[in-house]
């Protein structure tokens, strides 16, 4: 209910990148002659470097939704910059989430993306390549999460491994204080997405978030149509239970989209080609059956529905109270301890990654036989080709190449791993048949570090690498203090932002505390006044709240507390924002809701407080709640003649009697509602 920041948005600008997607990215700019549609459409199937490019473009003023309209704003260097700035430009062994599913993702990604553009363009819903980007960038909050803190993520996942959807987002809040879908909605604004977009991902969040808009409103439906077609397309194929459950849903999306479900599946049966010419960029052969046609064999077979599904209960969360997650945050700032569980001391040394490229079987076999009695974990390739593709794949230390090779040589092959970030961090050593000095100059202009000339002694060789080790190691260091740096700093986001909710939270009842309801109530009614859609708020009091704390004592008063809350916040709109904002007083900022609809809500909350119980240590019984409401209207100057409204409703609710709902009008005659 509390809008996020994510702090550790800074942390976030090397997103992993497919390896096959980055060497493809790489093969692309080696020329020099870039085609650079080629490129940006390549560069669409990653949503980090979608998001880079379209924030690039939109910083000369443009808004662009899509990556084939930022290419349009930019220069040939600027794109190529981007690719090659952020394809493979990190290695990621030390920080990676061992139990987050990173090609899961990305491949749920690009199904998402190809059936919002697919049902945008069947449905003429609007620009279909920003439906792409919509559906490519919706879940990007989860990959950000799982790179800034890969080892409570991969301990989330581990402890939790079914956990998806609301669940998912809730136990992301105990761990985080913030969720995927909001760190989504985070990023998307760095980047300079829309507020359509950020709003349509924000909806999808446990709660939801109100739509200002009919094109928030549409982008909303569609991306919720293509997450429920996308997630069927990933799934193996098999007629289990688990994947009949989700075609037949498809029915209610067809439904929400207001099309027939056999006309949804021939919009749906065009986005599975598509999507596997996709995954086949990603080095990933998929094949996938006509859905149409399985819709009638099923239906041949007298199977039209899911089976029932068994209902297993959530696994419980991590058992922490909002107040003990606060105290914890404090203890952490008090104490000064070791942040994320980090271990005295440290794993024995590693092994050195070295990589051997040469087109010489017996070269390789010679260098192999004596790297490996060094100690050293060693790959081959028999090719340049296929030296820079395993490069990427099993991003090694050292790379230890022949000059002299067919299709590319080992200088060039070293300027192609200088192009990435991942390919900079590599120690090259090359192999050459002949000391020359303008060779030898002409391969460290080239980035190479070290050279070593052939036949060579073993011991040579050998002292050569021992040298490099020593660079690697001194590197190794550097990255080490650095990753400890950004985890030190990911982890003070987190306390950051449980320190700021506390701030902004009532402890007793956990809702928003009057000092947010202030806050929140002013950016909506400013919104208000620029958009013109209308704010309601809703006051509330507890009747003869005192006489419950004279009598009962304080412990049985903010029991009731409590309990009243519960009961509010369970029949809330999801896009109420519900606050505690006095000792027995409650505010419900009504967003996008008029005053007959405010009421409406007023009236369901006092209906519900009316027939609750409350049964507390030598109290039980049943409250009741007085209500005022009212709209923001012409003629008011300010929130505060909004507030000042609402609460001369209440009085009169009180002074009618109590447990009534009175709504009223700014300069007119109160009226009780019926």
């Amino acid at each position: 209910m509390i809008q996020k920041i994510f702090d550790e948005l800074r942390l976030t600008g090397e997103l992993p990148t497919p390896s096959t997607l980055g060497l493809r990215i790489l093969d692309l700019t080696r020329e020099g002659d870039v085609d650079v549609d080629q490129l940006a459409s390549t560069m669409m199937a990653d949503p980090s470097l979608t998001g880079r490019l379209i924030k690039l473009a939109g910083a000369s003023g443009s808004e662009p939704t899509s990556i084939l309209a930022a290419a349009q704003l930019l220069d040939r260097s600027a794109i190529e910059s981007v690719a090659l700035s952020f394809a493979l430009a990190s290695d990621n062994r030390q920080g990676k989430s061992v139990r987050f599913d990173y090609d899961a993702y990305w491949a749920l990604a690009l199904a998402t993306a190809v059936s919002a553009q697919i049902l945008c363009n069947g449905l003429r819903l609007g620009d279909a390549n920003a439906a792409f980007t919509l559906g490519l960038l919706n879940d990007v909050g989860q990959l950000a999460l799982a790179c800034v803190h890969p080892a409570k993520y991969s301990a989330l996942l581990e402890k939790y491994p079914t956990a998806a959807g609301d669940h998912l987002a809730r136990l992301e809040t105990e761990t985080f204080e913030i969720n995927h879908i909001e760190v989504t909605a985070a990023l998307m604004a760095d980047w300079g997405l829309p507020e359509d977009f950020r709003e349509a991902v924000l909806a999808l969040s446990p709660g939801g978030a109100q739509l200002s808009t009919d094109c928030a409103q549409t982008f909303s439906t569609l991306l919720a149509a293509s997450r429920a077609l996308g997630a069927l397309l990933v799934m193996p194929q098999e007629e289990t239970d688990e994947w009949l459950r989700a075609f037949f849903s498809l029915e209610e999306t067809a439904t929400r989209l207001g099309i027939d479900f056999d006309e949804f599946l021939v919009h749906a049966d065009l986005v599975a080609p598509i999507w596997c010419d996709w995954m086949r960029l990603l080095n990933r052969e998929q094949a996938r059956t006509s859905l149409v046609e399985r819709y009638l064999d099923l239906a041949d077979r007298g199977i039209t529905e899911a089976p029932q599904e068994r209902v297993e209960p959530e696994p419980e969360s991590t058992g922490l109270s909002f107040s003990d997650e606060i105290e914890n945050a404090i203890g952490f700032l008090d104490d000064g301890g070791t942040l994320d569980g980090a271990a005295v001391g440290g794993p024995a040394k590693p092994k050195t990654r070295i990589l051997i490229v040469d087109d010489d079987q017996r070269m390789l076999r010679l260098l192999v036989h004596h790297l490996s009695r060094e100690g050293c974990e060693v790959v081959t390739a028999g090719s340049s080709h296929e030296g820079l593709q395993k490069a990427f794949e099993e991003l090694p230390q050292m790379v230890i190449t022949d000059w002299m090779m067919p299709g590319m040589t080992g200088v060039q092959l070293c300027q192609m791993l200088r192009k990435s970030e991942a390919g900079k961090k590599m120690y090259v050593l090359i192999v050459t048949a002949r000391e020359d000095d303008a060779q030898i100059l002409e391969a460290f202009r080239s980035g190479v570090d070290d050279y070593i000339v052939k036949p060579f002694n073993p011991q040579i060789l050998l002292a050569r690498v021992r040298a490099g080790q020593r660079m690697i190691e001194m590197r190794a260091q550097f990255e080490s203090s650095e990753r400890e740096r950004l985890k030190q700093v990911a982890e003070l986001g987190i306390m950051t932002r449980k320190l700021r909710a506390a701030a902004m939270t009532d402890a007793l009842t956990e809702l928003p505390n009057r000092r947010y309801a202030m806050k929140r109530l002013k950016q909506e009614w400013d919104n208000s006044q620029r958009t013109g859609r209308p704010l309601s708020v809703v006051v509330g009091d507890i009747d003869f709240f005192k006489r419950i704390n004279d009598r009962f004592g304080h412990d049985a008063g903010d029991a009731v507390l409590r309990e009243i809350a519960h009961v509010m916040r369970s029949k809330s709109r999801s896009g109420d924002v519900l606050c505690r904002v006095g000792g027995e007083e409650f505010l419900s900022i009504n967003i996008s809701c008029d005053v007959e609809m405010a009421s409406q809500g007023a009236e369901r909350l006092r209906s519900a407080i009316e027939e609750y119980e409350v049964t507390y240590s030598g109290f039980t019984g049943n409250i009741s709640m007085s209500f005022g409401v009212a709209q923001r209207v012409e003629g008011m100057a300010s929130l505060d003649d909004l507030i000042k409204c609402a609460d001369q409703a209440l009085y009169e609710a009180k002074d009618g009697g109590r447990n009534k709902v009175v709504f009223g009008h700014w300069g007119e005659q109160r009226r009780e509602s019926a």
